[in-house]
């Protein structure tokens, strides 16, 4: 949508469904792949973490847990180590995304290619692309808080603003005919 909107198209729903259907067969559906494994990593971590820190012990309700988790030297040490794990995965995330989706929705690209390019984007740039992931977290986390109802507004506006995002931080090759 937003390349239709920069080249002056109209847009309507048909365009969007083809829009996607047209990602059929292509390589976006790796990258949702490397999304979903860094997030079971990052689940594998946390059941990790737990058992380190709070031993196989079982809790009777949710607030028993927290209870723990908040009050005791191994829950705060789980907090913490827990806390910079998930920094580090969100980082690896953030750099492996940031220009990969909207590079492979654009071009016909390989998900390996386009993952280098969002690493490069991030080591050339860090102070903006960790300003714009900074960006991206608080404005979701201000959306989640009225029961998931403001991502209706703040994700095509994140979408849009992460396409500029793309075509500022990504040069083209523009070779003549």
């Amino acid at each position: 949508m937003s390349r239709r909107l920069e080249a002056g198209e109209p847009l309507s729903w048909g365009s969007l469904f083809s829009a996607m259907w047209a990602q059929k067969g292509r390589e976006l559906s790796w990258m949702a792949f490397v999304v979903l494994f860094v997030m079971l990593m990052w689940m594998y971590q946390v059941r990790l973490l737990l058992a380190i820190f709070m031993g196989f012990q079982s809790f009777a309700s949710f607030d028993v847990f927290i209870m723990k988790v908040l009050t005791t030297g191994d829950g705060l040490m789980f907090l913490a180590i827990g806390h910079l794990v998930g920094a580090a995965l969100s980082l690896i995330l953030f750099s492996l995304t940031v220009i990969s989706f909207p590079l492979l929705v654009e071009e016909d690209r390989d998900f390996i290619t386009a993952m280098i390019t969002s690493v490069k984007a991030v080591i050339l740039s860090p102070i903006p692309m960790l300003g714009w992931g900074l960006i991206v977290t608080l404005v979701l986390v201000v959306s989640l808080v009225p029961f998931f109802a403001g991502l209706i507004v703040t994700l095509p506006i994140l979408g849009h603003t992460t396409w500029h995002l793309y075509r500022a931080a990504v040069v083209r090759d523009v070779r003549p005919a």
